[in-house]
């Protein structure tokens, strides 16, 4: 589990939440691959790389903005 944040610290919704199991999803169905139709597998990578996905577009747009100055107007 990951280290208690300190107070005033933002939550990270893709790593302190339940959100972070959604990582997981190809595994899940690479391990039911015998059970269910082929449909589902390639669901359980969907949602696996939408994670990924969301995650990245998030620490790159938090890092963004920490990292950039604000606009001149």
């Amino acid at each position: 589990m990951s280290e208690p944040q300190p107070r005033g610290a933002e939550r990270d919704l893709y790593r302190d939440t339940w959100v972070r199991y959604l990582g997981y999803a190809n595994e899940v169905g690479e391990a039911f691959r015998s059970l269910v139709p082929a449909a589902v597998v390639w669901l359980s990578y969907g949602v696996s790389s939408s994670y990924v996905l969301a995650d990245a577009v998030d620490k790159g747009r938090k890092a963004g903005e920490h990292f950039l100055p604000p606009p001149q107007l």
